[in-house]
């Protein structure tokens, strides 16, 4: 929630200090009602340019004309934006139960939970009062539950009038309750006086789904049994429950208190029972009302009014469950109906189990249920017979939900006397079903339900024991067998190429339970199959049971190059190792580790291969290549990508003679890898054996390796380059180098440059050539990447592969002059502009352009540096006018999360030495809500420096943020047009958070109070700082208040991972 607390907390109404007895007011529903909205007035929310509100609390409004109210005139009314009015003094912006939640001198609640303007399709939402001579009207136009804001729109009004002290709530056009979430669903209705005693001072009224349901809306609802009792709105719940269009509430002064005791129900027979209560003061008489569970409208005693604090019920239905309330009497005074009791007297009634339940003409009773033969959408239930055999047998009731059926629910079938069995069909696969049983003594009078018993249906999926998951070097005529699912009179087999596909098998198999895969399938080829079931009534699903793989056994491989890059195989994981088809991830026994294809950490997008041990101190896990005829003929060659988790880590290349036993592994090569992903090549001797194979190292627990590209090649008569690099970059010229192959080509060198990183082919034309190991490149564009690439050229026929490429950026042409809003740079990658440049030190300092609104959207600088050891430069573009003295630059500052961070503005003698920064101006941040506009004149810049730039040095080490840098002649940047402050609100950070929030401006912050959504407060911050430790609170949502020093509140919604 965002939005500020508008309160004035202490202004009060008038004389209310003896206020009680709210209870005794009378009540009456009526629908059909007309609804006038009111067009005059004053609107409360939206608050100023606001276009939706979300907790607000209005200040003190002055009531025209003074209100009865509890026996006092209030003179004044506060408005929240949680459908709810106060007298006397405000609640909180965040409460929502205003029945139950002290405070002012009264409440007066029409759909009070947490509220908001709705969102929804057409939605004009406000809150506004007019004062019409005769009433005081509240009125709340396209209203929401904050929650289900995206669908509800409701419409009603608070209205008070002066004259009789009568309090209506009239409800005009609603949608039905949303159905987006179940939050706020159940919000208070009523009125409450300047206490929240129950007995005295509260009238709730309460509806809910009761029973499972039920078709009664708003215009049913009953006195609630306590002043926490709400009303039900939820489409998710029971989409009847809704609020009709013309439906009134009116509460007016009365003398009559209600009933609020009762005592146990007594002598219940099957047509009766007796009712008894405690005589409310100044009671002479009582109105009886019951009415069977499941109706809306009510019965009244045919005995009605009686003098006396009892009642006989007669004329009952047998084995039904009654709801029974109460009204007081005094000559013409009468309350508002009592709550609805439960049976013992001491608590709430409105529930499936009513006042209670009249005896069964039918004294059968079932019990011993039990069920079998269960398959995926039939069952067989049975049950013990009753002592006393019911004549016309037995009914059963089922369903998904566990209430219990009530007595006039309709059966789901039964059975005829001496039978205590029944088959249900047509159920639901993988479903939950409960059931009951009962005697049916005459077909008329029924006996009691039995007590529930549950079973769950089959699923369809049956286990598939071969193919095992993944496996590979699988027959290309396999066997397909799975266990056998109970009542499947069939199995629907699918097999392809893609995940979930049929395009290779769509069988049916109607014996047996297993399926012989024909025609052969390729060899080589990663294949996806799946089984699911069938039933006489229940087809298999579009949507097959889970989806496995398998590869099918691989044909050596005769040829060379054999190429992988992991990027056509599924990710798995530490529970799923996998490798691509015809490899295969390989361990020793016990060896504690897992090897599978990642799509972290590869050198050519998206996935490489991923081997790590745990606690495993020997090597062992291992990839293995397909089995390769030609691998030990002493003429091949691999080379790979490669990294550690750091530095140091090895990778084990060599053969095994066993593909399945890790043990016949022998070693070619130990290779060191450094933390970054690099290129290495091993070249395979004569005499091994044939599967090549990476083996992780270990050399310490907890180790990482990955790999990439590998390339299985005959070994090349022409050896490419090594180490490219680039060097002497200019705006248009740049100095390549590398290092020369073992033997030095005949015919020199070939170069390729690109401004596209698409790495050259065998046929790609060279753009120049060398016949030493370096070479000058010309006529560059300014400002742009180029691709570099160089193989040898050992004859006009012979050539080595391409080297691994090398990128360089020229440099840009000097401006005399330039702005830069950043919005064209992407936010992502943490780069800078085109011409920008950075100098980092450490690694948690930076500088880069991120998404932000905080100055001009979309985009602005940030810069950061952790300590005076860590400091950032970030280098302008190249300044022709630098020293001329004639020049400016201005830029908007703001300090990110902590005021006083610097920025100092400064030259540089040599743009790729920090030390030779020399400062001209710093920048000091004053807020981190007001928008400071920076202006320096540039003065004193010896000749021939060219290069401008921002440092943060890191003292404070406060993060800053930076937009709209130009630079220009000082008379045209005149400090005429700095624009004046932008005042923002208080933000917090991160959010969600984990144990710490950030407040960006503490400075004007007194005390933070935290709550949960219920208001609730669970943490109290006297003093605070800006950071707020709040690690002990358990996940979930919170609001956090700020009180401020000059006695406003601001609000804001929050939630803990």
């Amino acid at each position: 929630m965002k939005k500020l607390l508008l309160a004035c907390l202490f202004a009060s109404g008038v004389g209310l200090s003896a206020q009680t007895n709210i209870a005794n007011y009378s009540f009456s529903k009526t629908t059909g009602v007309s609804y006038t909205p009111i067009t005059g007035g004053t609107k409360v929310l939206p608050s100023g340019t606001n276009t939706t509100y979300d907790s607000d609390m209005s200040a003190a409004i002055t009531l025209p004309t003074p209100f009865p109210f509890g026996g006092a005139n209030v003179s004044s009314v506060y408005i929240s934006s949680n459908g709810f009015i106060t007298f006397g003094s405000a609640l909180q912006a965040y409460d929502y139960a205003p029945l139950s939640t002290s405070g002012g001198t009264g409440a007066i609640a029409a759909f009070a939970q947490d509220g908001a303007s709705s969102t929804a399709t057409g939605a004009v939402s406000e809150v506004r009062y007019q004062d019409l001579g005769t009433e005081f009207v509240i009125q709340y136009s396209d209203h929401a539950n904050y929650y289900n804001r995206s669908t509800e729109k409701l419409n009603f009004q608070i209205r008070l009038v002066y004259a009789t002290g009568e309090i209506k709530i009239v409800y005009g056009n609603c949608t039905d309750p949303g159905t987006t979430s179940t939050s706020g669903i159940t919000p208070q209705v009523g009125i409450r006086g300047n206490s929240t005693t129950y007995s005295t001072n509260v009238s709730p009224l309460m509806i809910g789904n009761i029973p499972a349901g039920t078709t009664c809306d708003w215009s049913k609802a009953v006195t609630g049994d306590a002043n926490s009792s709400t009303m039900l709105f939820s489409g998710t719940t029971n989409a009847n429950v809704k609020i009709p269009t013309g439906l009134q509430y009116s509460w007016t002064p009365g003398t009559q208190a209600p009933v609020r005791t009762f005592a146990a129900t007594t002598a219940i027979t099957n047509s009766g029972a007796t009712l008894s209560w405690t005589a409310p003061t100044g009671a002479t008489g009582y109105n009886i009302q019951y009415r069977a569970l499941g109706a809306c409208d009510w019965t009244d005693f045919a005995g009605n009014p009686v003098s006396t604090t009892t009642a006989a019920l007669s004329n009952l239905a047998q084995n039904t469950t009654y709801h029974v309330r109460v009204q007081a009497l005094n000559g013409s005074a009468q309350s508002i109906y009592s709550h609805i009791p439960n049976t013992a007297g001491t608590g709430n009634g409105y529930t499936a189990t009513g006042t209670f339940t009249t005896l069964a003409n039918c004294t059968a009773t079932v019990s011993g249920l039990a069920s079998s033969a269960i398959t995926p959408d039939a069952a067989t239930i049975t049950w013990t017979a009753s002592t006393t055999a019911p004549g016309n047998g037995y009914e059963y009731y089922y369903s998904t939900s566990s209430t219990t059926p009530i007595s006039t629910a309709t059966p789901s079938g039964s059975v005829a006397a001496g039978v205590t069995t029944a088959n249900l069909s047509l159920l639901n696969p993988s479903t939950t079903y409960y059931y009951w049983v009962r005697a049916n003594c005459n077909g008329t009078d029924k006996g009691v339900w039995s007590s529930s018993a549950s079973f769950t249906t089959l699923n369809l999926c049956p286990t598939v024991t071969v193919p095992t998951a993944n496996q590979t070097d699988v027959s290309t005529t396999p066997t397909i067998t799975w266990t056998a699912i109970a009542g499947a009179t069939g199995y629907r087999v699918r097999i392809g190429t893609t995940s979930g596909s049929n395009n290779v098998i769509d069988a049916n198999v109607t014996t047996g339970t297993s399926y012989n895969v024909s025609p052969a399938l390729n060899n080589s080829t990663l294949y996806y199959y799946s089984v699911t079931a069938y039933t006489a009534n229940t087809a298999a699903p579009a949507t097959p049971c889970t989806v496995r793989y398998f590869v099918t056994t691989c044909t050596p491989v005769s040829t060379l190059p054999l190429v992988e890059n992991f990027d056509n195989t599924p990710t798995g994981s530490s529970s799923n190792t996998n490798a691509p088809a015809c490899w295969k991830y390989l361990e020793p026994a016990s060896w504690s580790g897992y090897g599978y294809v990642s799509s972290s950490y590869s050198t050519s997008a998206p996935r490489g291969y991923y081997i790590s041990n745990s606690d495993a101190t020997t090597a062992g896990g291992m990839l293995v290549s397909p089995q390769i005829t030609i691998l030990s003929n002493g003429n091949n060659r691999v080379r790979f990508m490669a990294m550690g988790g750091s530095s140091g880590y090895t990778v084990q290349v060599g053969t095994l003679s066993n593909p399945a036993d890790a043990s016949t592994f022998t070693q070619i090569s130990s290779v060191t890898l450094t933390g970054s992903m690099a290129q290495y090549t091993v070249n395979i001797p004569s005499g091994s054996n044939q599967y090549l194979a990476f083996r992780h190292g270990v050399g310490g627990t907890y180790r990482s390796i990955y790999l990439d590209d590998i390339n299985i090649q005959v070994s090349p008569t022409c050896l490419e380059p090594t180490a490219l690099t680039a060097s002497n970059i200019t705006t248009t010229t740049a100095d390549v180098a590398w290092t020369a192959s073992t033997t030095v080509p005949a015919n020199g060198y070939e170069i390729y440059y690109s401004t596209t990183n698409t790495a050259p082919g065998t046929t790609t034309q060279a753009s120049t050539t060398s016949t030493t190991t370096s070479k000058s490149l010309s006529q560059l564009s300014p400002s742009t990447t180029y691709y570099v690439w160089v193989r040898s050229a050992c004859s006009t026929t012979d050539k080595s592969e391409w080297s691994l490429s090398a990128s360089f950026t020229t440099l840009c042409v000097g401006v005399a002059n330039f702005s830069e809003n950043f919005d064209s740079t992407s936010s992502s990658g943490s780069i800078l502009p085109n011409c920008w440049s950075k100098l980092v030190t450490g690694t948690s300092s930076n500088s880069y352009v991120q998404a932000s609104t905080v100055m001009s959207a979309p985009n602005n600088l940030y810069i950061y540096a952790n300590s005076a050891t860590e400091p950032v430069i970030v280098k302008l573009p190249n300044i022709s006018t630098l020293s001329t003295g004639n020049y400016a630059i201005k830029f908007k500052g703001r300090a990110n999360y902590t005021v006083g961070g610097k920025i100092d503005i400064g030259y540089m003698t040599d743009p790729a030495v920090a030390s030779t920064f020399v400062t001209l101006g710093t920048y000091t941040t004053t807020s981190t809500t007001t928008v400071d506009d920076y202006y320096l004149a540039i003065t004193g810049v010896p000749a021939g420096v060219t290069t401008l730039a921002l440092r943060n040095a890191g003292t404070p080490a406060y993060s800053v943020l930076i937009d709209d840098v130009m630079y220009n002649l000082a008379s045209t940047l005149s400090t005429n047009n700095i624009a004046s402050p932008v005042k923002e609100n208080i933000k917090v950070y991160p959010n969600p958070f984990t144990d710490i929030l950030n407040i960006t401006d503490i400075s004007n912050v007194k005390n933070v109070l935290v709550t949960d959504v219920a208001g609730r407060l669970v943490k109290t911050i006297s003093n605070p700082s800006s950071e707020l430790h709040l690690g002990e609170l358990k996940q979930g949502m919170y609001l956090v208040i700020l009180e401020m020093k000059d006695g406003s509140k601001q609000m804001i919604k929050t939630i803990k991972k």
